[in-house]
């Protein structure tokens, strides 16, 4: 019988490349929703609200529509990592500002 070969580990890094060539799209408004226990759907989305001034209260929409820009499907662990580092940066975000204000 064959002996099998030894596995060896080596560990490779994993390298965010240039993300020059994305688009940067804005979004006002965000809708979250989860299918079971398998994925999270996030969809981005922006609204231009109409301009209302000088219109009389018949003249006004009855709806406005939000435009989906983006939809990310992530999964569980995910998620799980994405409100950590979002919780994180907002934390430093807020405490940057509040230094900024006390200048």
């Amino acid at each position: 019988m064959a002996e099998k070969p030894e596995l060896k580990e080596k560990e490779i890094r994993i390298l965010w490349s240039s993300d020059d060539d994305l688009p940067s799209l804005y979004a006002n408004h965000l809708y979250v929703s989860h299918a079971g226990d398998t994925e999270f759907h996030l969809i981005f989305g922006h609204l231009s609200p109409p301009i209302t001034l000088n219109l009389k209260e018949d003249e006004l929409p009855e709806n406005v529509i939000i435009k989906p820009v983006a939809k990310l499907v992530i999964g569980p662990k995910a998620m799980e990592a994405f409100l950590t580092i979002l919780k994180d940066n907002w934390e430093k975000f807020d405490e940057r500002q509040k230094g900024e204000k006390n200048e």
